[in-house]
């Protein structure tokens, strides 16, 4: 279950970049035909949905044309035999697009913003990582080792990975110096710890500063 978890980082933003890249290629795509492209008068024919319509236009020479427009008509003012202004290009003008927002960059939009949720996530599992693991080298070259007692074990019902939850060690500690008690968690585990010996004794590295900065060592369970 951990190894489906790690290569989920590496799925979410492999799908993340190639959504970008295509909405990189799709906005490329659009600004090399806006370049081109000659303006001309169309009107809307036909409705056919809210987002979709049939639009005329007679091009320089005189030549009728008829496309089927998506994403280009706004609800608040759809009217069939409305004016709408149309980009076509001149050497081939069935390729032709209302000039709007919607006909020309919602596609490009839509793939960049789920690209960027999906690299994000990605993005954001190695960042999780990162600092775990950069906290876990500064507890073992500058923390205190230090003797816990097993409380219990529990189920992290935050966290569910087809339809399956982690357990984690709960521990506590008494520091003597100050009478106060400490608990600790330990990090997800998905193996089923029931199947191991979980020891009274569970070590846990500290913050001598700040013992609420720790990482407990289950280590034992990989024996």
């Amino acid at each position: 279950m951990k190894s489906s978890i790690s290569i989920m980082k590496y799925i979410f933003c492999i799908i993340g970049l190639v959504l970008l890249a295509l909405a990189f290629s799709n906005y490329q795509e659009k600004m090399a035909f806006i370049e081109k492209a000659t303006v001309g008068q169309g009107k809307i024919e036909v409705i056919v949905s809210d987002d979709t319509s049939i639009v005329s236009f007679t091009t320089k020479k005189g030549k009728k044309i008829q496309f089927t427009s998506y994403n280009s008509i706004n609800p608040l003012s759809s009217d069939e035999d409305k004016n709408v202004e149309v980009l076509y290009d001149p050497v081939n003008p069935n390729k032709a697009k209302v000039n709007n927002f919607g006909s020309l960059y919602l596609a490009s939009s839509v793939l960049a913003l789920a690209g960027t949720v999906f690299f994000l996530t990605g993005f954001s599992f190695f960042r999780s990582d990162y600092f775990k693991q950069k906290k876990i080298y500064s507890l073992q070259q500058n923390g205190k080792r230090i003797a816990t007692k097993f409380k219990g074990l529990q189920l992290n019902m935050h966290v569910t990975v087809n339809g399956s939850h982690p357990y984690f060690i709960c521990s506590k500690w008494l520091d003597l110096t100050t009478n106060k008690t400490y608990l600790f968690e330990s990090d997800d585990i998905w193996l089923d710890p029931t199947e191991f010996s979980i020891t009274d004794e569970i070590i846990v590295l500290i913050d001598p500063k700040d013992p609420n900065r720790y990482h407990m060592d289950i280590s034992f369970l990989k024996k």
